[in-house]
Formats: structure tokens, C-alpha cells, sequence
């Protein structure tokens, strides 16, 4: 006995390639075979070229990732700041807190920065930050994760750039041949309407 999800699977199966044409319906019209046909084309147009799209646009993200990440490693450090001072100001409706940070970069040279700070922030607290090959504070270096984000979004990208030609040809033939049904539904009335003699 074949149990309910084998059922509903096989009913969901079985409505699709009704609605993708691949049964044997005598009612489906030349329009409608065209209209799938097409359908088809673009499918297979999409799955042909969007995974080499989406290959080769990782691939080249990934090894300018690479290259971004050895750059940036070799002119970033890691330094411990000191918080040297706070100043909190107040616009009347809000209170923002800013905190002065000092530290010596690795060449033994003294910077400083004003960065926003939470309440918590205190006189003398240490903060680990990142400053680049002059010493002054830089975002967080690029690392093998942002590399391999920006991999994935740029195949992801390219496999969505190749689906759009395709796409638009489909929809083009669509409406034309949405167009065509409702002529020949015109004219199917039109048949209807008149009045027979004899």
C-alpha cells in the first residue's frame, strides 16, 4: 500500500509535467507546445553557461581575495591602545560618549584617535586594535572568510547575470504568445456568437 507522502510526492510530480507540458494533452494548443518549448531552451541556455559563469567569476574573486589578504597582512598589525581619555557631550536630546585612544605604532612612534565609545568605556582600559603600515588605526585586514564570502557572492552574481538573457527572451515569448491565446479565444467566441442557419 503506498502511503500518503509517496501520494502527495507523486500528485506534486505529476503536476508539474502537467505544467511544464510533458504530457500527452490533445487540448495543448501549437501555442502553448511553442510557449514550452522555449521554456526549455532557456533552461538549458541557463544551466550551459551559468556554472562556468559562476566558476570563473569565483574563481577570479577568490585569488584577488588571496592577493588582497597577503597585501593587507603584511601592512596591518595588532596593537594594544590605551584609553586616554573621555569626553561625553550632550545635543539635548541624546549623550554620546567618545573615547581618546593612544598607542605606540610598531615603528615606536606615538598616535592617537577619538573613537565613539559605549558608557562603559573607562580612563587607562586597553583595546586591541589594528593600524596599518604608518601606525595610524585601520579597519580589521581582509581575512580567508571575507575572501571566500566574496567568492560565493561573485559566483552567485555571475550565475544571476546568466540567467537574465534567457529570462527576458522567455518572457518576451511569453507575451507573445499570451497574445496569440487571446486572439484565438477572440475568435473562438467570436465563431460562438454567430448565428447558425439551417
Amino acid at each position: 500500500m503506498i502511503s500518503l507522502r509517496a501520494r502527495r510526492a507523486r500528485a506534486a510530480l505529476l503536476r508539474l509535467r502537467r505544467r511544464l507540458g510533458f504530457e500527452r494533452n490533445p487540448l495543448r494548443r501549437g501555442v502553448d507546445r511553442r510557449q514550452r518549448a522555449v521554456g526549455i531552451g532557456a533552461v538549458a541556455v541557463f544551466a550551459a553557461v551559468a556554472a562556468p559563469a559562476c566558476a570563473c567569476a569565483a574563481s577570479i574573486a577568490y585569488a584577488a581575495g588571496i592577493r588582497a589578504e597577503r597585501a593587507e597582512a603584511a601592512g596591518h598589525h595588532r596593537v594594544t591602545a590605551r584609553v586616554a581619555g573621555i569626553e561625553k557631550q550632550d545635543d539635548g536630546e541624546q549623550r554620546y560618549t567618545y573615547a581618546r585612544l593612544a598607542w605606540n605604532a610598531p615603528d615606536g612612534r606615538e598616535h592617537s584617535a577619538v573613537i565613539a565609545a559605549g558608557r562603559t568605556a573607562r580612563l587607562g582600559a586597553a583595546l586591541r586594535i589594528w593600524v596599518d603600515a604608518r601606525g595610524e588605526m585601520s579597519r580589521r585586514p581582509q581575512d580567508r572568510t571575507d575572501t571566500v564570502a566574496g567568492a560565493v557572492f561573485a559566483g552567485a552574481g555571475a550565475a544571476g547575470g546568466a540567467a537574465l538573457p534567457p529570462l527576458a527572451v522567455y518572457l518576451l515569448v511569453r507575451r507573445r504568445c499570451d497574445r496569440d491565446r487571446e486572439e484565438m479565444w477572440d475568435a473562438a467566441w467570436a465563431r460562438l456568437d454567430r448565428p447558425h442557419i439551417g
